[in-house]
């Protein structure tokens, strides 16, 4: 198959995080139209005493009202999150669907995906100190709870990059993510702000946004010097808590929107150190806050997401309060100082240092949460704990609908409460929506919006199966050269027969975006195969068809997004893949994609070897071997000192481990290659994947082990 080079594409960056299904929906579909005259939809989870989501109850254990007024539930189904399974009124009991498959190569499509997870980092109110807890926490989710067909995206204010910021099942991705969750400086922080800047009226929109965002993800102060702005660090002004607050509240109704298009019920987690704005402080107005959170909880419905909500600084956010020695009772027992009233406000604890008050601060994270079904996690300094029952609460749901008694749709803010029989258990649902009818989304039309809009989503496309390879070497020191192999399945493309062969016709798409996500080049190119009989049968059991293509990248982290479009059913198959290219003029430690091949069974030395297709299919009577160059060792007289470990694993089980194994040293220094081998005959059919740890033993400690990761397929 003919190679092309990449090109720069003139297509608009990636905007929202959608995706669409075709066909006629009912209730229960992931895309109905959640609100109308005719019918409304909604989601709640029930949990019991211990924050655990409840199963098998049916519909005539709730009970739904709408201003007040019972309404007839028309439809019910129980959804199991963790197994994928769905259940009606009539089939209580069995299970009703396969448990979830582990997903493939191109990552879960639509119906895989079981929880969906979005973290909300509030830069400007988490202090520096509480930043490790929050990476333990989040690192110990994606290593002991993360499941393989969850959906988790973790998100900043102001502190992060678009590529660490998208929906994905990557876990590798994720822990960079969280990696990069470190102290940043803004104007509005809370903490360490610049001594000097005064804020101008308008916040600006932050580029630093997530690839399948919906917008702006950020906003972000403009430092400015005239005589009108506000000053930011005045304790005389509430400008800047409002301002921290309505940022933070930015980036989630952002990500509501962009979720609206993810199916089943969504979680969401605002990660603060405080939200005060929702409190019903002095001159602020009651109105425009019920009214804004009428239009949070609208929004939040019709989306399917629940906000939980977690103070970072936990049982350590009691400030404002006064000492023992200060309260009334202490006076009681002899003291001399005057009598106080209990609780007296420190108005130092409440400036610069630690401006929120944690009664203030809690009353808003707790309303956000109560009005959108979520839990807020206050007062706990067992993070893992907290979060261990928004999890809970996640992995399964109800699924209840109703036609609202008055169809009358003029845009007025209906509240909707339900409740269970069993009072001892707790329902977590929103308090209502607007009365306006949702409006489907309208099916992109063009092979061009087709294709953009499936290259777009989180969920990867599946109507056409292809695998994809994509591989970095050093091109010279602050660029690399990376090779693109795609093989496309033809069990799933259209064949005509013309001329005596099968002939079909395919669209092949590539964008390349940076860390920040924005478009940095592309390729697109129409293929058209002609095979015999024979020639199709041997393209189908060796994989699929062929397409390559390459190009040169500077430094820098890189995600590549890629599609292949059948011409004449319009299906769509979609996969993504990142690629580092590191800058090897600065001295670090830095290594090669890993290369895959097949070798004769037992033949250690063998010269001979066979390069792994981009479907990475290899037979149990051979040995997988592989190899990775190693740039940038540190020399101690003249030699390197590495160290590898190998690890198998499968499903995200560690299978095998190696010891540490010492890499040979070679005649180039600054380059040197690790080529290992294992023989497959003991090993079962399936997918795994092959993790490389690379280490430096002279360099100092805080360098850090390098990894190299690739799956393979392990065929009889």
């Amino acid at each position: 198959m003919k190679s092309k080079a990449l090109t720069f594409l003139t297509v608009f960056v990636l905007s929202t995080a959608g995706f669409s299904q075709s066909g006629k929906q009912k209730p229960g579909d992931e895309q109905t139209i959640r609100i109308s005259t005719e019918l409304v939809q909604l989601d709640v989870a029930v949990t019991d005493k211990s924050g655990q989501a409840v199963r098998g109850l049916t519909k005539n254990d709730f009970e739904l009202y709408e201003g007040g007024k019972k309404q007839l539930i028309s439809f019910f189904e129980f959804v199991d999150a963790v197994k994928g399974q769905r259940s009606g009124q009539q089939a209580q009991g069995p299970d009703t669907a396969p448990a979830a498959q582990p997903p493939s190569a191109q990552g879960p499509g639509a119906s895989d995906i079981r929880r969906i997870f979005a973290f909300v980092v509030d830069d400007l109110t988490i202090r520096y100190e509480d930043l490790t807890y929050l990476r333990q926490m989040l690192t110990n989710f994606v290593d002991r709870s993360m499941q393989p067909n969850d959906l988790v995206a973790i998100v900043r204010t102001v502190g992060g990059k678009g590529l660490l910021q998208q929906f994905t099942t990557d876990k590798d991705l994720l822990r960079r993510s969280i990696a990069s969750l470190t102290p940043v400086s803004h104007a509005l922080g809370a903490f360490h702000n610049p001594d000097a800047g005064r804020l101008s009226g308008t916040p600006s929109a932050s580029t630093d946004t997530p690839i399948n965002s919906g917008g702006d993800a950020a906003m972000t102060g403009s430092l400015d010097t005239s005589g009108e702005s506000i000053d930011i660090n005045s304790s005389e002004e509430d400008t800047n808590r409002t301002l921290r607050s309505f940022m933070s509240l930015g980036t989630a109704s952002f990500l509501i929107d962009s979720m609206k298009q993810l199916p089943g019920r969504k979680s969401m987690v605002l990660i603060s150190g405080g939200l005060p704005i929702l409190s019903s402080k002095p001159g602020n107005s009651a109105g425009a806050v019920s009214l804004f959170l009428n239009s949070l909880s609208d929004r939040a419905t019709r989306a399917g997401v629940a906000i939980n909500t977690m103070d970072i600084r936990g049982l350590q956010a009691s400030v404002g309060v006064a000492s023992f020695e200060d309260t009334e009772a202490r006076s009681a027992m002899g003291t001399s100082r005057a009598p106080g009233a209990g609780r007296l406000p420190d108005e130092k604890l409440l400036g610069y240092s630690n401006p929120f008050d944690q009664m203030e601060a809690h009353q808003g994270l707790r309303v956000l949460a109560n009005e959108t079904g979520g839990i807020a996690v206050l007062n706990k300094n067992n993070f893992d704990e907290g979060l261990g029952k928004i999890i809970g609460a996640s992995d399964a749901y109800y699924l209840l609908a109703y036609t609202p008694s008055d169809s009358n749709f003029k845009g007025d803010f209906r509240k909707v409460e339900i409740k269970v029989k069993n009072k001892d258990l707790k329902v977590l649902s929103r308090r209502g929506y607007f009365a306006r009818e949702d409006r489907p989304v309208a099916e992109p039309v063009t092979k061009q919006d087709q294709v953009l809009a499936a290259i777009k989503s989180p969920v990867a496309h599946r109507d056409v199966d292809l695998e994809a390879m994509v591989l970095y070497k050093a091109a010279e020191p602050a660029k690399g050269a990376i090779d693109i192999s795609i093989m496309v399945d033809p069990r799933k493309l259209s064949f005509e027969t013309v001329n005596g062969k099968k002939q079909t016709s395919y669209d092949v798409v590539g964008f390349v975006f940076d860390e920040l996500g924005k478009l940095r080049g592309g390729f697109n190119e129409t293929l058209t195969a002609s095979l015999t009989a024979a020639e199709l049968d041997r393209a189908t059991k060796e994989g699929g068809l062929s397409y390559t293509t390459g190009t040169t990248l500077p430094a820098g982290t890189y995600q590549i997004r890629l599609a292949v479009r059948d011409n004449k059913s319009g299906g769509i198959g979609t996969v993504s893949r990142y690629v580092e290219v590191p800058d090897l003029s600065k001295g670090k430690l830095a290594a090669s994609s890993m290369l895959l091949g097949a070798a004769v069974a037992g033949e250690m030395n063998a010269t001979r070897l066979t390069p792994l297709s981009p479907s990475r299919r290899i037979s149990r009577k051979e040995d997988l071997r592989y190899a990775v160059v190693i740039y940038n060792p540190k020399l101690k007289g003249g030699q390197p000192q590495l160290q590898t470990r190998m690890i198998i694993s499968q499903n995200g089980n560690v299978i095998h481990k190696e010891d540490d194994q010492p890499v040979p040293a070679g005649a180039n220094g600054a380059q040197q290659l690790k080529v290992g081998q294992f023989g497959l005959s003991g090993v079962k059919p399936g997918r795994y994947t092959l993790t490389l740890l690379i280490t430096d033993t002279l360099a100092d400690k805080k360098t850090l082990p390098l990894t190299r990761s690739m799956d393979f397929v392990v065929v009889d």
